[in-house]
């Protein structure tokens, strides 16, 4: 392995025996001829990657798609079916922050217990216990037993003794989807100062949270590598699958009783016909240009064509609307084939964003369908919904 490799991964593939009957697994057991009553499921399949000293990885896909056994199997949790792991330094994997909380002792006891387990001296217990109590901010509750604890609190508690080992490798699973705004931050805080001496392995729903940390990307679908490589890139790939094949289920899938908040989809195919819309990219930074290029053809003299773009958030919040009520759009009679684009910067806030392409002609509405999803990601922290152009000037 080379130097300047601290964690190697090596073809591994972890496969579960399935049986239709709980019985079928004797019937396995004491067949004479070795006959299988079993099917085999692959969690992971031929994985391989490299993590270098300094480096953080980030591992995405779907809830299922193999991630948290890989952080098992790397941390060495779980043993592979086949292939192998071969890591560098002390390694601490935050697979769930409590788990390695005992609930009958007092969140000073599991303080001290834990830390004797990862090889502190009485000298250095003192001040590791002190440097605990602060980050997780428990107060006098420290002495009482964990099992008393709010599940804020044992998460503050599970992340400020897991975090306290100084390892060479860190393994985060979806810690920062638990407890509330403030202990979030405080984690990201800390994995952000400890990011310049250790390597990362980091496991998020968040493509923010990803993209904010990670230099490469591993994409897992139904155990399998589909992308390594570059985060952004990486970032990318996911959201184009994502929403391909939401793409996929809203065809196949009848339509809901619930109205969506969007609102009904709609064409008049008698007055519109050869309809294209698409955004420029599936994912957009801050402050970078956002392009939306159209397309279609008109079957009728129009009197006052207008073309509209309403934006959302993924909570269903109108973040914004455009149309084109003040720009004329200027037609030659008997040429009804229009094409255009709309211009405009990114201000919105990270987050995934759906809209809409609106056509109409006075009140009269011709067309009304969904564009793809587009994604917005950024390194810096940001707060509401969107952030405007702004310059500081601050004197001392």
């Amino acid at each position: 392995m080379n130097k300047l490799t601290i964690v190697k991964v090596k073809n591994i593939s972890k496969t579960y025996k399935l049986y239709n009957k709980p019985i079928d697994r004797v019937k396995e057991t004491l067949n004479p001829f070795k006959k299988k009553y079993h099917k085999e499921f692959y969690a992971l399949n031929d994985i391989s990657f490299e993590l270098k000293r300094g480096e953080t990885l980030g591992i995405i896909g779907r809830n299922g798609n193999g991630k948290s056994t890989l952080l098992k199997i790397i941390s060495g949790v779980l043993t592979p079916t086949k292939g192998h792991v071969n890591t560098k330094g002390k390694i601490s994997a935050i697979l769930e922050l409590t788990s390695s909380l005992k609930p009958e002792l007092t969140g000073l006891e599991n303080i001290e217990l834990n830390l004797k387990i990862s090889g502190f001296n009485k000298n250095e217990l003192k001040e590791k216990i002190k440097e605990i109590e602060e980050f997780a901010e428990i107060g006098e509750f420290i002495t009482q037993p964990v099992k008393t604890y709010s599940s804020g609190m044992k998460s503050r508690l599970g992340f400020g003794i897991a975090i306290s080992s100084k390892p060479d490798i860190l393994i985060l699973d979806e810690v920062l989807a638990v407890g509330d705004f403030n202990f979030q931050q405080k984690c990201l805080s800390k994995i952000n100062a400890m990011r310049e001496n250790i390597s990362m392995i980091f496991v998020s729903h968040s493509m923010n949270s990803v993209r904010l940390f990670c230099d490469n990307v591993l994409v897992l679908e139904k155990g399998k590598k589909v992308f390594y490589g570059n985060a952004d890139d990486g970032i990318k790939y996911y959201i184009e699958q994502e929403e391909n094949e939401k793409q996929e289920l809203n065809k196949k899938n009848t339509p809901k009783v619930v109205k969506p908040f969007y609102g009904d989809l709609f064409h008049n195919k008698e007055k519109i016909i050869n309809v294209k819309h698409s955004w420029s990219k599936v994912m957009y930074k801050l402050q970078e240009e956002m392009i939306l290029d159209f397309s279609f053809e008109l079957k009728f003299d129009p009197k006052n064509l207008i073309i509209g773009l309403p934006i959302w958030d993924n909570l269903g919040n109108n973040i914004t609307s455009f149309n084109s009520d003040f720009y004329k759009i200027r037609l030659f009679k008997d040429r009804y084939k229009i094409k255009g684009s709309l211009k405009t910067n990114c201000y919105f806030n990270p987050n995934e964003y759906s809209s809409m392409f609106v056509v109409v002609d006075g009140s009269e509405f011709l067309y009304r369908q969904l564009n793809k999803n587009f994604t917005v990601a950024n390194r810096e922290r940001v707060f509401g919904y969107v952030t405007l152009n702004h310059e500081w000037e601050i004197n001392g």
